[in-house]
């Protein structure tokens, strides 16, 4: 026990440093070229936003309930910025979903015995709950990619060319949907479960990270393409990246605390399983 607290706290330092370095250094490069006025606050907006969200995952990855106050700081910057560069699914989900399950989180996770210096009770799906909240995700990926592809309007395509198009100029702008689609869900799903203590929110937030990594390396891609600066790109590419890092340990630290044993004491075994706040 002694060592793997060792090896969190060491994780999580590394990981904090790491990140902030990085992103310093991408916000010094880019800020001379990042273009006028307004897009040089949102890279700052960015830097600053992206240190909050990483203290957010990382105090998460070990059941702290103050992941919700950085997370709120994250998610309201990270959603403006996702309106500025059109990607709406995102900024949906952030500014209408996100922000108030954090407070809703601060709560739940209140009730289990979470606080400053203890770690949140942790419980797990059951299979039942499991067939369910995969159902939902496969629903919600369809869903919302066509939603997404009603939304998105460039280059003059009709609905029925951005769902189903094979053509070169449009091939980009598809995936951009498909993986802005796939975040969606997950954060959807991912962030329910983040706020109601359930273990199996870190192999969403894998997905999640994954997605959002080649979302923001094909919008780098159609913005110099463009002619623009992917410095803003960049950062969050940079970002993700550290969060599925994060998520990995995440999920190890997780699948530990919710062990049935941990809560022998406080429930019965079913009612850990159910998914409720």
């Amino acid at each position: 026990m002694k060592n793997d607290k060792l090896f969190n706290r060491i994780f999580s330092v590394t990981l904090m440093v790491l990140m902030g370095i990085v992103i310093l250094w991408i916000t010094a490069r880019n800020y001379s070229t990042a273009g006028d006025l307004r897009a040089r606050i949102l890279l700052l907006a960015a830097a600053g936003a992206s240190l909050c969200g990483v203290a957010s995952t990382i105090l998460s990855a070990n059941a702290r309930i103050a992941n919700f106050i950085f997370g709120i700081i994250n998610v309201v910057v990270y959603g403006t910025i996702c309106i500025f560069k059109s990607n709406y699914g995102s900024a949906a989900v952030n500014l209408l979903y996100f922000l108030p399950m954090q407070f809703v989180g601060l709560a739940a996770w209140s009730r289990r015995g979470g606080t400053a210096k203890t770690q949140v009770q942790a419980r797990r799906l059951s299979k039942r709950s499991r067939l369910l909240v995969s159902g939902l995700f496969l629903a919600g990926l369809v869903i919302v990619y066509i939603i997404l592809c009603a939304v998105r309007t460039e280059n003059g395509a009709t609905l029925g060319e951005r769902l189903l198009t094979t053509d070169g100029d449009l091939v980009t702008l598809r995936w951009i949907i498909v993986v802005d689609a796939m975040a969606t869900v997950c954060n959807l799903i991912g962030q329910y479960l983040l706020s109601t203590a359930f273990m199996e929110q870190w192999f969403f937030w894998i997905i999640v990270n994954i997605s959002s990594v080649v979302m923001w390396s094909l919008t780098a891609a159609r913005d110099v393409a463009a002619g623009e600066s992917a410095s803003l790109a960049s950062i969050y590419i940079v970002k993700y990246s550290f969060y599925l890092v994060n998520a990995l340990n995440g999920l190890r630290i997780w699948l530990n605390l919710s062990r049935p044993a941990r809560e022998a004491g406080t429930s019965t075994p079913e009612a850990q399983e159910t998914p409720s706040a």
